[in-house]
């Protein structure tokens, strides 16, 4: 039996800055994207755990704020794009494992049924298979002032 995750993303870059890949944790195998209707699917099979790979596709910062389950996770709140995210370097990847209950614990990404899955137990099922991806360019320093 598979279950379906919705990527907002899939493996494709968002906007040209970041790109995201879903990943099963215990075997360390890339999940193949499915794309129908405009819209990117994995399957995945039902206990197992899997992660985020965050890929920086630009030669400058990028800022990545990332949502499982319509839930971001940094923050554990309702996922909104004007939310804390990860700050990826040129070039670099960060492997996201969980939603981030404090500095070091998480709580790790599973594959579940509905009405096991963290946002429906939080009261909040609503986008529960949709994996959100926002990407952002560091805005440039400001110009110096002119010197008088």
């Amino acid at each position: 039996m598979l279950a379906l995750a919705g990527c907002a993303t899939g493996a494709a870059a968002h906007q040209g800055l970041a790109s995201v890949e879903v990943f099963e944790r215990d075997s360390g195998q890339v999940l193949q994207t499915y794309t129908k209707d405009w819209r990117r699917f994995v399957a995945g099979r039902p206990g197992a755990r899997y992660a985020l790979r965050l890929r920086n596709l630009t030669p400058n910062r990028v800022l990545v704020v990332l949502s499982v389950d319509g839930v971001n996770v940094i923050s554990g709140e309702t996922a909104d794009w004007h939310q804390v995210g990860y700050v990826l370097d040129p070039g670099r990847t960060a492997d996201i494992n969980g939603w981030r209950k404090s500095g070091t614990e998480v709580a790790a990404f599973e594959f579940a049924a509905i009405e096991r899955s963290y946002a429906a137990l939080t009261g909040r099922p609503g986008n529960v298979g949709v994996i959100g991806m926002a990407a952002f360019r560091e805005r440039p320093p400001p110009a110096p002032a002119p010197v008088a």
